[in-house]
């Protein structure tokens, strides 16, 4: 055949690694360079070589893949949580911190963590992690209250409120700050004994 009339070659076949991590991977570079719009799951499977179909093997949707990613970040952030250091006086506002740092680093992701519609949030897969952001959140609230206080679910609710709306009013820039670094952090040094002072508060009969 001349060469005129060769055929382009086909991208070379996926043959290493795990496909499944492999997507999240490139999907997850999407997301943190163009944000949720930019996640597609048939440009990962071209960037990766593999043919439009195989994705299906590991995500039957674009739910599913967003449920994937959100996990990752869960499980990230419980991680980042539990990393604190045990002999560290201070085990609140240390956690309150690696929270934030968490939400300011991953801001896309962070924010499809908290997005029901977009995600599955009955998948066990994403249920574990987030729980143990949940469990993490409450055993720092439980060390601050050092005994005096019950309702230990609901002030663990309390708490994770404000670090969410927190990390969320930074993102957005409401403040006016640069919202990368020492701003966040010494915004969160001035309202932590407010809202160390409002989770040791004993509740009313």
């Amino acid at each position: 055949m001349p060469a005129s009339c060769t055929q382009p070659a086909a991208p070379a076949p996926y043959h290493h690694g795990d496909l499944r991590m492999e997507l999240l991977r490139v999907c997850r570079e999407q997301l943190r360079s163009g944000g949720l719009n930019a996640i597609s799951l048939r440009k990962a499977a071209q960037g990766i070589g593999v043919s439009h179909a195989s994705p299906a093997r590991h995500f039957a949707d674009k739910r599913a893949l967003l449920t994937a990613l959100a996990a990752q970040g869960f499980a990230e952030a419980a991680e980042a949580l539990h990393s604190t250091h045990p002999d560290c006086r201070d085990d609140l506002q240390a956690t309150c911190e690696r929270y934030v740092a968490f939400g300011l680093r991953e801001p896309d992701l962070y924010a499809l963590m908290a997005q029901p519609k977009l995600i599955d949030l009955s998948d066990p897969a994403l249920a574990e992690p987030r729980n143990a952001c949940f469990r993490a959140l409450m055993a720092a609230v439980a060390g601050s209250l050092d005994g005096a206080g019950d309702d230990l679910e609901d002030r663990t609710v309390a708490l994770w409120s404000f670090l969410h709306g927190f990390v969320m009013l930074m993102v957005s820039g409401v403040f006016g700050q640069d919202h990368a670094g020492t701003a966040a952090s010494s915004y969160l040094a001035a309202l932590l004994p407010h809202v160390r002072s409002g989770l040791c508060r004993t509740s009313s009969p």
